[in-house]
């Protein structure tokens, strides 16, 4: 959503954050990265996605546990809770991305697994649940206050959350080697206020979250995982058309000169983890686990 503000005898043009606009387009976007996300990421357990089996072992699963997982994605995290349990189990999976539920629907099935196509601001169950998870998901949330809040809803007293989010941009130079330089040149690129990756990276935020919520208890963990993203080339290849996938046209759209400085600026934020021609990141992950009470 743009608005025009007058300023004396001048205007200027004020992008603000809209987030059914940006539900929408954070959807379709996800429809199209899906499957490169889910077969060099997730299902490869790279990267952060190392903390899948952390993320589940801290939920302390058990057999007949009824459990939902919160912007599934392709479901990695799904596939890990289905090992933990048998037939008088249940585990839902929801996320907005149609692509990636085909994906997790392909990758867990059972008569006791389903998927739906589902806002986690808007929760639709009747029923609760023993333990509710969700991996890189909490932080891109619009309203994470309303979110949390429908999670205690449906999560049985006593039960138990975990979450896992990414760290600071300092901890997760992947993101912000390329990230940095974007706003450096094109600061407006997305509207103020906008959900960044790194949103919960500080664990003091991220458990005033949690306790604001309501929940008990709260525990955070931080991790340090390493990632291989190739050559710079390959990494700048990769980046644009994942994680920057929904931005990039307007990076392209700027011309040549900005894109070539961009990445000129890129490359040598990264130097400093490329060794013997390979790019690799260290990458720091929080879970965080709380209770209902």
């Amino acid at each position: 959503m743009t608005i025009q503000i007058s300023l004396g005898q001048s205007a200027v043009m004020v992008s603000l954050f809209d987030p059914t606009e940006y539900k929408i387009n954070s959807k379709a976007n996800w429809n199209v990265v899906a499957p490169e996300y889910h077969y060099n990421w997730a299902n490869k357990h790279e990267g952060p996605f190392k903390s899948t089996a952390k993320v589940v072992n801290l939920a302390e699963i058990n057999s007949s546990d009824k459990v939902l997982d919160i912007a599934c994605g392709t479901g990695a995290v799904s596939a890990e809770i289905f090992c933990h349990l048998d037939k008088t189990g249940l585990l839902v999976g929801i996320d907005m991305s149609r692509t990636a539920l085909f994906i997790a629907k392909k990758t867990t099935h059972g008569p006791n697994v389903d998927f739906f196509e589902m806002d986690a601001e808007n929760l639709g169950f009747n029923f609760t649940f023993d333990k509710i998870l969700c991996q890189y998901g909490l932080m891109f949330f619009p309203n994470t206050a309303r979110v949390l809040k429908a999670v205690r809803k449906i999560l049985k007293p006593d039960g138990k959350i975990v979450f896992a989010v990414h760290g600071t941009a300092e901890e997760v130079p992947y993101f912000s080697s390329i990230m940095s330089s974007v706003l450096k040149y094109m600061p407006d690129i997305r509207p103020k206020g906008t959900p960044t990756v790194h949103r919960f990276g500080n664990s003091d935020d991220l458990k005033k979250e949690l306790a604001s919520a309501g929940f008990s208890d709260v525990s955070i963990t931080r991790h340090v995982f390493s990632y291989e993203a190739g050559t710079f080339e390959e990494y700048w290849h990769d980046y644009m058309h994942s994680t920057a996938n929904s931005i990039r046209p307007k990076i392209e759209s700027a011309g040549n000169n900005i894109t070539d400085k961009i990445k000129n600026d890129s490359r040598k934020n990264a130097e400093r983890y490329i060794k013997d021609g390979k790019t690799i990141f260290p990458w720091t992950v929080l879970t965080a686990s709380a209770y209902n009470t």
